[in-house]
């Protein structure tokens, strides 16, 4: 059962600001409002017309404002239900003393992600597009806030939508060739055999888009190595174009790892400089931040290995290259202005100046290509979601069992599979999320949204 009782919160951050808004949301909202609001423009704010702004000033006992109200009729609003919002001045004691009003005459304190909650049950918007809101809201990138208005917009539930009415057509095929075999069954499995293989296709390569979508919302991890005093705090300040880390002559001076967040091409770029390797150190914190380094650089998404142009790889850095053979390993030869070695290829490695800045550019460059390859763009679906990737992976593995049952197996085996999956799939847009589902969502978002 719908829960219609009128909630109110605080839907900007508290601070001192120019405007803070508060908004109360379900059936009492607009005569709350009226008791406390009052305007020129209106005999009784009970009488107020949908979408205009009113000047006026609320009043409660002792507390006073200038402010201005805005009237949204259900259906008509975020929620679906009659909203109001109050665009007052900011302040932390004059908005919530706003607020403690609104609940004096009747409204209750809205829970965390409740107004969206809202939208979603009386049908405003998918589970997918309010996960889309939370993403906007916490979006760190262009690139993230691209695919997080996609997600927002609908596109990725209409997706989805469109494979649901693959399968239900299926499965109503089905379930009718059970009740007239010899005049159906043939045409309907025939049909069948190229729904599911459609289908597969389309749930795989929503998979493969996924794999770019965590670059996308979270950033590429990229991590800094090399042995000491090579320049890497140096290739550190050169990308964020800003002294971030301390650079000197003197080997070991790095200790610890130093992160910092850099921004190239819409995606973000989660740089970690390091301490440099070394096998043997008699520096005991020097030694930690080796270790350190090394692990760091195993769990990273990239490992840029930093040398010397102009001079021949030595022991050591080959043994990097063979420590790291595993990862996706970048060689960036720096120092290039002072000239490249005969030893070095010009041809498959990448050259840098970190002193004087060449280079830097198509290094970033290069970095965002070696993983987005082109998948970047503002038409096709990427799936940024964790939760959505289980539940496409669960539906894949359903359509798979498909593959074999509808040549060979009992037609309710298939039944069973392709229910399996459509229930999977809607658990993205919310038709057959269970209620922990829902409420593990909109735990995600803040007081008032």
């Amino acid at each position: 059962m719908k829960d219609t009782t009128t909630i109110a919160a605080i839907a900007t951050p508290l601070g001192n600001g120019a405007i803070s808004i508060v908004r109360m949301s379900g059936d009492n909202a607009l005569s709350i409002a009226a008791k406390l609001f009052k305007t020129s423009s209106l005999k009784d704010f009970n009488d107020a017309a949908p979408k205009q702004a009113y000047y006026g000033t609320f009043k409660n006992g002792k507390i006073s404002d200038k402010c201005v109200a805005v009237y949204f009729k259900a259906p008509n609003s975020y929620t679906g239900e009659n909203m109001v919002e109050f665009q007052c001045h900011g302040g932390v004691r004059l908005t919530s003393e706003v607020l403690r009003s609104l609940v004096d005459f009747g409204a209750r304190p809205a829970t965390k992600g409740e107004y969206t909650k809202r939208a979603f049950l009386n049908g405003k918007m998918t589970l997918a597009d309010a996960e889309g809101v939370v993403d906007m809201i916490n979006a760190e990138s262009i690139a993230g806030l691209e695919a997080s208005y996609r997600l927002m917009n609908g596109d990725i539930a209409r997706t989805i939508d469109s494979i649901q009415d693959e399968i239900i057509d299926l499965i109503s095929g089905l379930e009718a060739s059970l009740d007239y075999p010899e005049e159906l069954e043939e045409d309907v499995k025939r049909n069948g055999v190229d729904v599911i293989k459609n289908v597969h296709i389309e749930l795989k390569n929503l998979l493969t888009s996924a794999k770019f979508g965590r670059y996308i919302k979270n950033g590429i991890n990229v991590a800094i190595i090399g042995i000491p005093n090579i320049g890497k705090s140096s290739l550190l300040n050169a990308l964020l174009k800003r002294d971030r880390a301390i650079v000197t002559d003197i080997a070991g001076t790095t200790r610890d790892t130093l992160e910092e967040k850099y921004e190239v091409e819409g995606i973000i770029l989660n740089l970690i400089d390091t301490a440099g390797i070394r096998k043997r150190t008699d520096d005991i914190i020097e030694e930690i931040g080796v270790k350190k380094a090394v692990k760091v650089a195993k769990q990273a998404d990239l490992v840029i290995l930093l040398l010397d142009s102009t001079r021949a790889m030595n022991e050591e850095e080959k043994h990097l290259i063979e420590t790291y053979s595993d990862k996706r390993l970048l060689k960036v030869y720096n120092k290039c202005d002072q000239g490249i070695h005969p030893s070095i290829s010009k041809d498959d490695n990448i050259f840098i100046s970190a002193l004087t800045g060449e280079g830097i550019d198509a290094l970033t460059k290069h970095i965002v290509d070696i993983f987005l390859d082109n998948h970047l763009d503002n038409t096709g679906n990427i799936i940024t979601s964790e939760r959505h990737v289980d539940a496409i992976s669960r539906a894949l593995d359903s359509i798979k069992s498909c593959n074999y049952s509808i040549e060979d197996a009992p037609i309710e085996c298939t039944l069973v599979d392709l229910r399996n999956a459509y229930s999977s799939l809607g658990e993205i847009t919310g038709k057959t999320a269970s209620e922990d589902i829902i409420d593990r969502v909109f735990a995600r978002f803040c007081v008032g949204k």
